[in-house]
């Protein structure tokens, strides 16, 4: 068996998609917020909304295919999984609860809360163990129960075929077993921040991990993946629409579905999104765009520190929102969208040239310019 897989650079090709999608969701929430339901401005905030939350579980079926794709040919052993903690909680963890006390801060001087010491350590404690510092921390939390989680799932992938083999189907059934149990007796108001939320995303990249050569000379196959790929599609565009209409239903009051409804039009719109967006990143391989690909990897590399500190650029836009025209309003959010991308873009790449033991902050990245400018050789993803 095999001990090592090539680097792939659609992995990151596919991160940076996914990252758009967040960046999509956050930047267009003012403006749908303060835009009059059903006319044109809201309609379009709500598309690029509403489309764009398939990032957080993007990212989570990524993550999942590549500790698949990079453990699975491995022998099980100690020594792996040591290293296996050490390269993943560390360089997750660590940066988690730096960000979380640096939003809690962040929060406590806007809110002006009035607590003790014993309060503030007791609320900030239990928002740290809930993924809750901030509103868009729930995903460092998620990432870090399944990857406690792994290497049960990789000993029991390695162990049952039939567990490789369905592993789909069952990551779905074990996740609409927690929903409906969650609606029906546990209740659990954060359910976002509960890794069972997610599981036909981490099982979904699990299976694609183990079986990822099948995977790409299937997709090579025209005449055994065409129909497949564009019933996917249709799939997705089915659902795009409609979590679209029975979430726009809900915001302006007209008309509230189940609980069961919004899940399924949104679980199935980001597996099919999810799915749709790693195979777009291996199409992208047959074109000759050196500095498009280039770019993409770049903007991959450094997502994960993206994702951490673009909020905190998109409320500073927020404050400063000028007032004025409709005009002027509107073109602040396009301006909002490019000042957080590439603002946290050149923040995160600093650090990571510039600041000794950057980890720390954004967790394990690469350098590109150095101290002296110098392009360095991309790292292997693992």
């Amino acid at each position: 068996m095999q001990l090592k897989r090539p680097f792939l650079s659609e992995v990151q090709w596919a991160r940076a998609l996914a990252l758009f999608a967040v960046l999509f969701v956050h930047s267009t929430s003012t403006g749908m917020g303060a835009s009059a339901p059903f006319s044109l401005p809201y309609t379009g905030y709500s598309i690029l909304n509403i489309a764009g939350k398939i990032g957080t579980s993007t990212f989570i079926f990524l993550s999942s295919f590549i500790l698949f794709y990079t453990y699975y040919p491995r022998e099980f052993t100690t020594k792996l999984f040591t290293s296996f903690y050490k390269n993943r909680l560390l360089y997750i963890l660590v940066p988690y609860i730096v960000f979380s006390i640096f939003y809690f801060a962040l929060r406590y001087d806007i809110n002006g809360f009035q607590l003790t010491w014993p309060e503030i350590i007791a609320k900030f404690t239990d928002e740290l163990l809930s993924g809750n510092a901030y509103t868009h921390l729930y995903f460092v939390y998620v990432s870090v129960q399944f990857y406690l989680m792994f290497p049960i799932f990789l000993y029991l992938f390695k162990r049952f075929e039939w567990l490789r083999k369905w592993a789909l189907p069952l990551g779905i059934v074990i996740q609409w077993v927690w929903v409906l149990a969650n609606t029906h007796y546990f209740q659990v108001d954060e359910k976002g921040s509960v890794s069972l939320s997610y599981f036909m995303f981490y099982f979904m990249g699990a299976f694609l991990g183990v079986y990822y050569e099948s995977f790409v000379a299937w997709l090579k196959d025209a005449r055994r993946s065409r129909g497949v790929l564009i019933s996917v599609v249709a799939l997705y565009l089915v659902m795009t629409v409609s979590y679209y209409y029975v979430t726009v239903m809900a915001r302006t009051g007209m008309k509230f579905y189940p609980s069961w409804v919004h899940e399924l039009t949104w679980s199935t719109m980001a597996l099919t999104a999810g799915f749709l967006i790693f195979v777009v990143a291996h199409a992208l391989k047959r074109f000759n765009v050196p500095r498009f690909k280039a770019t993409l990897v770049e903007i991959g590399a450094v997502s994960f520190g993206i994702y951490l500190i673009h909020p905190y650029l998109l409320y500073w836009m927020r404050e400063w929102l000028p007032g004025g025209a409709p005009l002027v309003f509107h073109g602040w959010q396009v301006l909002t969208f490019f000042v957080v991308f590439f603002g946290s873009w050149l923040i995160v790449r600093l650090v990571y040239d510039f600041v000794p033991a950057s980890w720390i902050i954004f967790g394990k990245g690469n350098k590109v310019w150095g101290w002296k400018g110098r392009v360095k050789k991309e790292p292997r993803v693992i």
